[in-house]
């Protein structure tokens, strides 16, 4: 490594004390010391802000007066010193290693904007990246880094979006400004997933295939679909999109979430349009111009697709 510059380590939490409190004790276990440690508290109500003002007096806390979703993560991205930004979530933390090496990657490649990780998944005992690119769709919430100066040059993570999906905006915004995302599957983030925090349900033992994360994912990829593609694209799609929710809903009893999800998206339709920013050709080609499945292997894993010749 050349030098050794400052790594802002931005972490968002929400009621999850504990879990953050072994975060920030595995951040300054990190071999790379050269970090500089933000939390932003999303209006927590177990006592995170006491612990970390307690407990680790260091950290620079952001105290949010509402639960604001992944955009408060943008708080610790304007507050940010350091020349690359890690953003973590609450469960989820590097091993040695990760820093240092994320930072080569990006002193070997100008056109980087962000790496990414290998994501272990510790209730699972899988990764939840097993099957990215070299040059991936989108990054990982719970481990990557960024170059600031592309952070400043793309902007912030979308407000429209509360939760999910918004790695995949916000790498898609990447890529059209004219960077990269690089995949170092060799380097992992250790993701204690908690289900802390999170509107799940108990019945819901997987909560990748929760009604809360159904919602939002709902209303996520709308929102993409209306924002970042061309007209024509985003109208087919967005259909498309919707009996892709309605089959789910149908299945799974769903018809609360899928209403509610129809419902915010009209009442804040104008406010999505207004912040349509379409990518260019090349990349809304890359994201297969917002093409989705209509059978979400998620739900339905033993889906084949019939064979119209044989």
């Amino acid at each position: 490594m050349e030098n050794n510059p400052l790594v802002t380590v931005n972490i968002l939490s929400y009621n999850r004390k504990d879990e953050l409190r072994n975060t920030l004790l595995k951040v300054y276990e990190q071999n790379y010391k050269n970090i500089e440690v933000i939390v932003v508290d999303n209006a927590s109500d177990d006592g995170t802000s006491e612990m970390v003002r307690n407990d680790f007096p260091d950290v620079n806390l952001i105290n949010m007066k509402k639960n604001i979703g992944i955009t408060g993560w943008n708080e610790g991205f304007k507050r940010a010193k350091g020349e690359y930004v890690m953003v973590l979530d609450d469960d989820s933390y590097p091993t040695t290693g990760v820093i240092e090496n994320g930072i080569n990657e990006f002193q070997y490649d100008r056109k980087l904007g962000a790496v990414t990780f290998n994501v272990h998944n510790t209730r699972t005992n899988s990764s939840e990246t097993k099957d990215f690119m070299r040059y991936p769709y989108f990054f990982h919430g719970c481990g990557t880094l960024f170059k600031k100066r592309a952070v400043d040059a793309v902007g912030y993570f979308n407000e429209m979006i509360f939760i999910y999906y918004h790695e995949l905006d916000y790498s898609a915004r990447i890529y059209n400004a004219g960077y990269n995302i690089l995949y170092l599957a060799g380097y992992s983030i250790i993701h204690n997933q908690s289900m802390l925090g999170r509107d799940f349900r108990e019945k819901e033992s997987d909560p990748f295939k929760s009604e809360y994360r159904y919602s939002h994912y709902f209303i996520s990829y709308s929102i993409i679909l209306l924002q970042r593609f061309y007209w024509y694209y985003s109208l087919v799609y967005l259909i498309k999109w919707i009996l892709n929710r309605l089959i789910i809903c149908v299945t799974n009893n769903y018809y609360r979430a899928f209403i509610k999800s129809v419902i915010f998206l009209i009442k804040n339709v104008m406010n999505i349009l207004k912040g349509r920013m379409v990518l260019n050709k090349e990349v809304q080609k890359f994201y297969r111009n917002g093409n989705e499945v209509l059978i979400d292997r998620n739900y339905f894993p033993n889906y084949h697709k019939p064979k119209l010749f044989r």
